[in-house]
């Protein structure tokens, strides 16, 4: 009798060392010495994730015109060129570069990014080269301005690559209010 008043006892005692066991172990040891520091790493670019962005731009659109014969004169189509000092050609190999069209007026904005092909027909294309945006439309897309106040106006940004394959958040560049929230842009 004996032993069965003994073998509770020894399975109490038991289940007591291994829950004392397992609280003491832990997977960190003691704290030691703190190693020296790593050599520092090499300097970055310092345009380098730097977003580069115009204001709201004035852009006029000239004809694209074709001679026929008899002396008339067709338009094709029309263009526009935006000054971008700072696209350079490094930029050009590395970069977003993106183009916003607000179709509205300041206070009271609808953007368009472009390339833009509308259910009406309207086509808006973009190319860009060195210190250049090119826009090309099958319309005058002209900024005007209507009782004082401006209509069609152009913003772009360039926005430079930092690292190749980079994983960051996504965001949708061809949205101008995701870009403008993600790059904290104010207009």
């Amino acid at each position: 009798m004996k032993k069965y008043k003994l073998m509770p006892s020894l399975v109490l005692l038991s289940g007591l060392f291994i829950l004392i066991f397992m609280i003491s172990c832990s997977k960190e040891g003691p704290a030691g010495p703190t190693g020296p520091a790593g050599p520092a790493g090499p300097k970055g670019d310092s345009n380098s994730g730097t977003v580069i962005y115009s204001g709201w731009l004035d852009v006029p659109y000239k004809p694209d015109t074709v001679h026929r014969i008899g002396g008339k004169i067709d338009t094709i189509g029309y263009f526009a060129i935006i000054d971008a000092p700072k696209l350079t050609l490094d930029l050009l190999s590395t970069a977003e570069v993106k183009v916003y069209l607000n179709t509205s007026n300041p206070s009271d904005p609808v953007i368009y990014s472009l390339p833009y092909v509308g259910t009406s027909g309207l086509n808006i294309q973009v190319s860009v080269s060195k210190q250049k945006i090119q826009l090309y439309a099958n319309g005058n897309m002209s900024t005007f301005t209507n009782n004082g106040i401006k209509y069609q106006q152009y913003r772009y940004m360039i926005v430079p690559g930092n690292v190749q394959a980079r994983s960051a958040a996504s965001v949708n560049w061809s949205d101008y209010a995701s870009v403008k929230l993600y790059l904290g842009l104010n207009d």
